[in-house]
């Protein structure tokens, strides 16, 4: 049976009568500093008492909509914290007398599980004296004191002196009002501070506390509500709310309020744009649209598989795969007993929509830059930008770790004048300049940048002799090449090669004033699809774009590009291609051709005709110097793919995929086999295959990841003539290279 706990801790001794006005402290010898525009709470709970049933509207007359204290005040008038006065109003612009505040706080200790002597002993009981807000502050202050432990975050204590301290905020992050601390004894103006720092108060609007000012009973409310989200008080039954991103905490408490320990809770969630699926017409389940959380093997039935709350009438399933592409993930929590089904279309049941992902940990780096691919040369005055950003699981970026994470970056300069060759290796006379170190910090988002740029050594130089008027007939450049080295300094996790473009945690970046001339490599072949379903009989048409630039990345115009192509497996027929085309301006064509059905993957080949000119006049076909050069081109496999017929697909590389289209093309001893998916179907993803399941929006995360095409996958029950079948995929996340 659940265990019912009951918190109790006895406050610190009541200070004596008069002290809520009496200064027996001298006031700021605390260590803080004075609030101010960059100022924020640094305990703030991440969740509330006002949540679930506790939302509803107790109807009180005088309580408008438009009212900025309605919700808190329902709230209150939920936890029987106030009933109003009993008229069917509630006052919400009226003083706060002494009297009521002390019969608010007993009832409000009552909730929180806290000693309501040690919160109001010494607080006259009766009396129609307003609550100054000071007063206010050191009761609520009290409060959170007997009614949290260590074991809460955070832990509201009392240092030697009396103070009040917040466990999880340091001397020097600690803040306060400076009216508070001009108006206040010690004791009550670190009670301020304190709910500052917890977010129960943010002042009057206008940067102060105004300590001698009444409260009225609407503010009352919010500051009382407030303080009871860092307590155990939460609804009757079950709630649920979400503690950070793709994070819930799963609340299960007795009719009055108190924990219940060792109470199964069965978890489940699914995509927030099937939620009206996830629910069968006689009120029970739709299990297919629906996945376990938490590691909960059977969604919907109470069995001694499932979680149980702990000893604080909680339970936290870890973080949840959010879809965000579908408007986020529902996550449903219930409890019951052991053989209990839900029924009734899950009424009764608590459920959150989760639109923001969890952050991911980091535990290593990458470092980027902005060239793009097959650029080997930047121009003289451009800006290379270089990326470190922390990544995690999957390689997916990650936040900032809590003690900070900072990178040495150490940067030299070699300057070479009028070479010959710009491919040249740097001689022996090259001068070594500007070696800098700098330290770099990463952001909160876990990603720092510095940038790289290099001015040309001689800018009065021609650069562009061709033998005329005396001129020497070889070309001459200048080139500085940068080169950076990456090492970690305090706090930074390893660089990792396989994803970064450094080798060892450097790279040399070469700018250089040489003419723009066609390159090696220098095409890509860009298919208008990654794949298409092989014919099974005759012919079928196929349209690619192929694109030639130079070292600088740069299109060049009017360059021939034939296309060729090669066929897995082979066979007697091949590919039809057009005669050689001109790239346009932007250095692109757009080539259409035959597929006659050869093979099923097909290995495309751009080759380029470049003419090389020693006295670098381009496409000057009357000097007989110049040479036609076919240059090898880009290489771009295309996969034919035969669709899948089941029930077991062989495990093979995901040689593509079309998240639209909820296609996968698998690698198979038969060919490129296509194989639907769809939220039917169940989904493991892990780097190693893992057997837990997970969301059909996680499955596709990883299939977009996947740059390099190197995740394997096992599909197995696939049947694909039954839109009803349930499939099960299995992806193993393979680190991707560049």
């Amino acid at each position: 049976m659940p265990q019912l706990v009951k918190k109790r801790r006895s406050g610190w001794a009541v200070l004596a009568a008069g002290a809520l006005v009496a200064s027996l402290f001298a006031v700021g010898a605390a260590p803080a500093a004075a609030l101010d525009d960059d100022s924020v709470p640094n305990a703030k709970a991440a969740t509330s008492a006002c949540v679930g049933d506790a939302t509803g509207d107790m109807m009180f007359s005088d309580v408008s909509e438009m009212n900025t204290f309605r919700g808190a005040i329902n709230c209150l008038a939920y936890y029987g914290v106030t009933i109003g006065y009993g008229d069917g109003t509630f006052g919400p612009e009226n003083d706060v007398t002494r009297g009521q505040m002390v019969l608010f706080m007993e009832r409000a200790a009552a909730i929180a599980g806290a000693d309501a002597e040690a919160v109001v002993g010494d607080f006259a009981t009766t009396g129609s004296d307003p609550v100054h807000r000071g007063d206010m502050a050191l009761l609520i202050a009290r409060l959170l004191v007997a009614a949290t432990t260590a074991e809460s975050t955070p832990n509201v204590t009392n240092n030697d002196d009396g103070t009040f301290a917040v466990s999880t905020v340091m001397a020097d992050d600690w803040d306060y009002f400076a009216d508070a601390r001009a108006a206040l004894n010690r004791v009550s103006d670190s009670a301020v501070s304190a709910l500052y720092e917890l977010g129960v108060t943010m002042g009057d609007g206008s940067g102060n506390f105004s300590p001698t000012s009444s409260v009225s009973r609407g503010e009352m409310a919010a500051f009382i509500t407030r303080a009871l989200a860092h307590t155990t008080a939460r609804p009757a039954g079950v709630s649920i709310q979400s503690d950070e991103p793709g994070g819930v905490i799963i609340s299960v408490r007795d009719a009055n309020f108190r924990p219940l320990a060792n109470a199964p809770v069965d978890v489940f969630s699914a995509a927030a744009n099937k939620v009206d699926e996830a629910f069968s017409d006689d009120g029970s389940c739709y299990e297919p649209r629906l996945t376990g959380v938490g590691g909960n093997a059977n969604v919907c039935e109470i069995d001694a598989l499932d979680a149980v709350t702990g000893l604080s009438g909680d339970y936290d399933p870890g973080t949840v795969s959010v879809n965000v592409k579908a408007g986020g993930t529902t996550v449903w929590a219930w409890i019951g007993e052991n053989g209990d089904e839900i029924e009734d279309g899950g009424e009764g049941v608590a459920s959150i929509n989760l639109t923001e992902t969890a952050p991911v940990t980091a535990d290593s780096a990458k470092v980027t830059t902005d060239i793009p691919m097959g650029v080997d040369r930047i121009h003289f005055g451009d800006t290379v930008t270089v990326t470190i950003q922390l990544v995690g699981a999957m390689d997916a970026d990650a936040v900032r770790d809590d003690g900070g994470n900072s990178y040495r970056v150490v940067t030299q300069r070699n300057t070479d004048r009028n070479i010959e060759n710009d491919d040249g290796e740097p001689t022996a006379a090259d001068a070594t300049q500007d070696v800098s170190t700098q330290v770099l910090e990463v952001d909160a988002s876990g990603k720092a940048t510095f940038t790289i740029t290099a001015s040309d050594p001689d800018p009065t130089d021609r650069n562009n002799a061709d033998g005329t008027s005396g001129e020497s007939d070889t070309f001459k450049i200048d080139r500085v090449r940068v080169t950076y080295t990456i090492t970690t300094a305090s706090g930074g996790q390893d660089v990792d090669n396989d994803i970064s473009s450094t080798t060892a945690g450097a790279q040399t970046i070469t700018f250089s004033d040489a003419r723009a001339r066609a390159v090696p490599d220098g095409a890509t072949i860009t298919p208008t699809v990654d794949f298409l379903t092989r014919p099974m009989n005759g012919s079928a048409s196929n349209v690619v774009t192929v694109t030639v630039v130079d070292q600088y990345g740069k299109g060049i115009r009017g360059h021939s590009v034939r296309l060729s192509s090669t066929h897995t497996p082979a066979g007697d027929r091949s590919s039809t291609f057009p005669v050689a085309r001109a790239t346009d301006s932007s250095g692109s064509v757009r080539i259409g051709y035959t597929y006659m059905g050869a093979g099923s993957v097909e290995a495309l080949v751009a080759n380029t005709s470049v003419i090389t000119d020693p006295n670098n006049t381009p496409n000057d076909l009357t000097d007989d110097t110049e040479t036609l050069t076919a240059i090898a081109g880009g290489t771009k496999d295309f996969y034919w793919a035969a669709p899948a017929t089941g029930p077991d697909v062989a495990s093979g590389a995901v040689l593509a995929s079309n998240i639209e289209r909820k296609t996968i093309v698998v690698a198979s001893g038969d060919g490129p086999q296509l194989v639907l998916y769809d939220d039917n179907d169940q989904y493991s993803v892990g780097a190693s295959g893992s057997e837990e399941l997970t969301s059909m929006a996680a499955f596709e995360e990883a299939l977009a990841a996947d740059s390099s095409n190197n995740d394997t996958v096992v599909v197995s029950s696939y049947d694909p003539t039954d839109a009803g079948d349930v499939a099960r995929f299995v992806l193993t996340v393979v680190a991707n290279t560049n």
